[in-house]
């Protein structure tokens, strides 16, 4: 059982000399971060865009194989890619406007249980589900 609410912290720090930051998750991942490559930062390093896109890509997995272990879907792997849009949104101002989350189910031996599993997973999608940003999902079942 999960006990809520839950909370998750991350540090940074800047100076006001180099245009990427660095980051720290309370869970230890350390990376240094910069604005994207369209906005004059640099290639080498994520940019908060880049996060974004990845953590709803990877709840969507990470929900995806919460269900399937719990409703016994057996299955080989799964490959997941995400592409989020930066547009201008109703005011002229950037925002993350849309989306797409392709998700392959390799190696299944039930493709109604996949699908239905598919749905649970899309519907259970939290960080999916805090978000303005139109994502569509799809997903390819092979056996």
């Amino acid at each position: 059982m999960v006990n809520y609410p839950i909370s998750f912290k991350s540090n940074s720090e800047a100076s006001s000399e180099d245009n990427k930051w660095s980051l720290e998750t309370g869970e230890g991942l350390k990376t240094s971060m910069s604005v994207p490559e369209e906005f004059n930062g640099d290639e080498e390093h994520p940019s908060p865009e880049d996060l974004f896109s990845a953590s709803i890509q990877t709840c969507m997995l990470a929900t995806f194989k919460t269900v399937a272990e719990r409703k016994g879907l057996i299955y080989e792997k799964l490959e997941v890619e995400a592409k989020i849009n930066l547009d201008r949104g109703e005011d002229s101002r950037p925002v993350m406007k849309n989306g797409k989350v392709h998700i392959d189910v390799i190696g299944i031996e039930n493709t109604e249980k996949a699908k239905n599993v598919a749905q649970a997973a899309e519907k259970n999608c939290f960080i999916h589900n805090s978000v303005k940003t139109d994502v569509k999902t799809e997903f390819k079942f092979t056996e």
